[in-house]
């Protein structure tokens, strides 16, 4: 067994050779020992992670195996699920640029109708999950899918299965499938290409991605991970139908290096216009959702992402940080798993870090003593009043306040013991602090 893990070891430090001859030594080995950790913690299968940051190039690193002797390797390809709602939405804004169609076309302009889907509904609607339109739940449609593994469903099909509208378009936000389903068909509709290869000729093989593709409609030479859900190995159950009914809101495939190019290219502006990309980002509703990704505030950063799992059991979880241009790409492949909170933990390793995130060197201020048993002291320097949050190590808020030249202790006596992280935020920066509690 040691000499197993010792070549493990080896041949994932050759490949993070190659992905990240520039970075960091001490940050690779932190974000290697997260992954590794996660796994271990929650007796996870396997990972991929890989961490673009500009100035340092991409990080990728794998722990855990496909299935027993088969070790992940950066090569190794897993179920987006609903990540691919970023790809399908950034088509419809691609076609938008070409004048095939308008966000602002409503539904009746491009497809026939259907029963539980209003005609007035416009593009826009369904890429912002404002639609009204409920998830694919009438009885009978999970049942279809067991019953024959091996069936290709058609979208036509699947939308016969939505649910009775939960809201008039526009007043309400609700995420569903149905609104990128919808979206493929439109895709196809207006440029008389399926899909799959408009997928393909618009965005795959312009940016090189060529060990992402769309399950069912295309095939591929990549060697995917092994589907665990519930202990169980799903890989010798037939995905056919799940893929097939997922379509345009789910059924791709990657691996974690090309997603973090994906999110690279894409931010950098290599993909869309400036307006696209205005409208990608324009969040709104309960979800803060704007064209395949939202935005949310983590840390105290201002993060676009997404998340995706599939039945069977694929996990997946994807960070774009505005402020550094830094990207995160998490992708297990068992069910359940914890994607979303490893990708916040590499993030606090980014924040963590002054050479992740080189901002963080302004030094606004000093925190004493660290680690702690009672309580903090902040030392302002130049600043008058700061504003503070406390996180926990997955993440999650705890308190928050503000903070004087007067008034600069934060008490951490009802904490238990471990790592915190403490975001300060003043009128012109922010800074970042782990903090132990001992």
């Amino acid at each position: 067994m040691k000499s197993f893990k010792i070549i493990v070891l080896l041949f994932v430090f050759g490949q993070l050779k190659i992905f990240a001859q520039s970075f960091d030594p001490n940050l690779s080995a932190d974000l290697q020992y997260t992954i590794d950790s996660f796994r271990t913690a929650y007796n996870l299968k396997g990972i991929s992670a890989s961490v673009y940051v500009p100035n340092q190039g991409t990080w990728q690193g794998v722990t855990g195996e496909s299935h027993s002797g088969v070790p992940i390797t950066p090569q190794t390809g897993f179920g987006i699920a609903s990540n691919t709602k970023l790809f399908a939405g950034v088509l419809l804004l691609k076609l938008a640029e070409n004048g095939l169609l308008s966000l602002d076309d409503s539904l009746y302009h491009h497809l026939p109708t259907f029963n539980n889907v209003d005609s007035t509904i416009t593009v826009r609607q369904l890429l912002n999950h404002t639609s009204g339109l409920s998830d694919v739940n009438i009885a009978g449609y999970p049942d279809s899918m067991l019953a024959d593994p091996n069936r290709v469903f058609t979208p036509t099909e699947i939308i016969t299965w939505v649910g009775p509208p939960l809201s008039a378009p526009g007043t309400d936000w609700y995420y569903c499938n149905t609104n990128y389903l919808l979206a493929g068909m439109i895709a196809e509709s207006v440029s008389g290409q399926s899909f799959s290869q408009l997928l393909r000729d618009s965005i795959l093989t312009p940016l090189q991605l060529d060990s992402t593709y769309l399950a069912v409609y295309e095939s591929s030479s990549v060697v995917a991970a092994h589907p665990w859900q519930g202990g169980m190995d799903f890989s010798s159950t037939p995905r056919t139908s799940i893929n097939s009914a997922a379509w345009s809101a789910g059924a791709m495939y990657s691996t974690s290096g090309e997603m973090a190019q994906w999110y690279k290219s894409l931010m950098n502006g290599e993909v869309l216009n400036q307006n696209s990309l205005n409208e990608m980002t324009t969040f709104v509703g309960l979800g803060s959702y704007g064209v395949g990704i939202s935005e949310s505030t983590i840390l105290g950063r201002t993060i676009w992402q997404h998340g995706g799992t599939i039945w069977g059991g694929y996990n997946s979880s994807m960070m774009y940080d505005v402020q550094s241009g830094s990207v995160i790409c998490v992708l297990i492949n068992q069910l359940p798993a914890q994607a979303f909170q490893v990708a916040i933990q590499l993030l606090t390793d980014l924040v963590s870090n002054s050479v992740g995130f080189p901002e963080q060197n302004m030094k606004i201020t000093e925190i004493y003593p660290n680690p702690t048993s009672e309580k903090v002291k902040i030392d302002l320097k130049d600043a008058d009043v700061i504003f503070y949050e406390v996180n926990s190590n997955n993440g999650s808020k705890l308190f928050e306040g503000t903070l004087t030249k007067d008034e600069n202790e934060i008490s951490f006596s009802l904490l238990a013991q471990g790592v915190y992280f403490i975001t300060l935020k003043s009128s012109v920066q922010s800074e970042v602090f782990k903090v132990i509690r001992n």
